[in-house]
């Protein structure tokens, strides 16, 4: 129907995060100093933090959140990015910081295509050095790996391993709020991924919306708010209404 959909702030925020993260490789290392490096870099993630929030201030504040919600995810965010780092420095060899810092910088944002799958996806980051590791950044507060999310996770797989012939070794979620859980990729999480993928083409050839009736569900209404649609399929407010 081509019916406009709103922002929330739960996309703005992980929007906003995900870019920090993606900036955060293109610093010029050389210039951070060994004495201080922890300092630094913690300066750092937190100006970019800082600078995509002002960036993105128009979309937050046209959410109609009050200022102590803003502030809340404000300071959530910096939190999440701080626990980032404090994993990130562990990795680091203080002893050759730019040469460390280049080994672990990942391949970030690569976006994957299947024409065969008719599936697409942007994979957050991509580390190829012993092992071939496929990571999803999240700022929910769950710390699961759920069907979705593993689902997600053998897409990115079989993405992965149709472009470059040959599957990667891990397929990790670094649940920002909480730290990292992570899937061993094998055949069997590829080819559910195939499958399902498979599925979806056959169930959503036709384009007539008689043939895909509603079906209730958790993402309809939830504790915190309600689907853009919801107003439309439960209380009759018309298309037309909404359309543009």
């Amino acid at each position: 129907m081509r019916l406009p959909s709103k922002k929330n702030i739960h996309q703005v925020r992980g929007n906003i995060v995900h870019s920090v993260l993606e900036d955060f490789f293109d610093i010029k290392i050389e210039g951070i100093s060994k004495d201080n490096y922890e300092l630094d870099f913690k300066a750092i993630i937190l100006d970019l933090l800082k600078q995509k929030w002002i960036e993105n201030k128009k979309d937050i504040f046209s959410l109609g959140l009050r200022n102590e919600e803003v502030g809340y995810y404000f300071n959530e965010s910096q939190t999440m990015l701080l626990q980032w780092l404090d994993d990130f420095l562990e990795k680091l060899d203080t002893n050759n910081l730019v040469e460390s810092f280049n080994e672990i910088k990942p391949v970030r944002e690569e976006e994957f295509v299947s024409e065969k799958h008719q599936v697409r996806g942007f994979i957050d980051a991509i580390h190829e050095g012993e092992e071939i590791n496929l990571v999803d950044y999240k700022t929910s507060s769950r710390f699961e790996i759920s069907e979705e999310i593993r689902l997600q996770l053998g897409i990115y797989a079989l993405l992965y391993s149709e472009r470059n012939g040959k599957m990667p070794d891990k397929a990790t979620v670094n649940f920002l709020k909480f730290g990292a859980k992570e899937l061993l990729v094998t055949e069997d999480l590829i080819e559910d991924a195939k499958r399902t993928c498979k599925s979806m083409q056959q169930a959503t050839k036709s384009e007539h919306i008689n043939d895909y009736p509603m079906q209730e569900g958790p993402l309809c209404k939830w504790r915190t708010g309600q689907c853009d649609f919801y107003e439309h399929c439960f209380e009759g407010k018309s298309l037309k209404e909404t359309k543009r």
